[in-house]
């Protein structure tokens, strides 16, 4: 009963704090996916055509759709999301210096200038994977102290972990949008125009390329002549 209810536990915590829009949509187009066609295929209304054509968009739809939303929106999360959160504190550290809060020499400033990228990323994760937890290196260890302890000082920098779990949220929001509006329609539209292309060209009538056409003999007085010897005599003798 305890491993289950730690299993609910963990579940729970992995949803509730990594909740991005491509697990919401990713489960939609999951289940379209498989949904969709049914409803297609017992609509009575349409045509055979129709439901043809429904069925391939509806397939490509969902199936780009589905990759779009696990595949590119993780990687752009991936790639992005510690880069922002290191433009975030460098911005921070420049606004700070213009406000006369932080000497350019201050171990503060250097501190914030100088984001170990991999130790915030892995600072936010290890905060609810804690099964998962990547070890830390003794200096990320340091560095991550050092920046929670700057950020205390300074009420208007977020925390690591905060800044770090909601940029990743509001790059899944973007990503799956953008997705939706563009890339997706345009490459069903694609991959639709290029069957069609396909189909249309199996569809045309094949001509027999062995057969050479007929061709028209040159007249040959000769072979006239004789094959109708008498009737060419009597025609050069009137």
């Amino acid at each position: 009963m305890k491993i289950l209810n730690n299993t609910i536990d963990k579940i729970i915590t992995r949803l509730g704090t990594s909740n991005d829009s491509e697990i919401c949509t990713a489960a939609l187009a999951a289940f379209k996916l498989i949904f969709m066609p049914f409803a297609t295929m017992s609509d009575k209304k349409s045509t055979k055509k129709q439901k043809s054509y429904a069925l391939t968009r509806d397939f490509l739809t969902e199936g780009i759709a589905l990759a779009g939303y696990i595949g590119i929106t993780k990687a752009i999360k991936n790639n992005l999301t510690a880069p922002i959160c290191s433009k975030y504190y460098k911005e921070k550290a420049k606004e700070l210096i213009k406000n006369n809060k932080l000497d350019i020499d201050s171990f503060e400033y250097k501190t914030l200038t100088n984001i170990d990228k991999v130790a915030i990323k892995n600072h936010a994760m290890n905060e609810f994977l804690s099964d998962n937890a990547k070890k830390f290196t003794k200096t990320q260890d340091t560095h991550i102290k050092n920046l929670e302890a700057i950020v205390s000082k300074f009420p208007n920098l977020q925390n690591p972990k905060d800044l770090y779990l909601n940029t990743k949220k509001t790059i899944s929001h973007v990503s799956v949008c953008i997705l939706a509006l563009t890339l997706i329609p345009f490459i069903t539209n694609k991959f639709i125009y290029v069957l069609s292309k396909i189909k249309s060209q199996d569809n045309e009538p094949k001509t027999n390329t062995d057969t050479k056409p007929s061709t028209i003999k040159p007249f040959s007085m000769a072979q006239y002549m004789n094959k109708t010897r008498i009737g060419g005599l009597n025609v050069f003798n009137r």
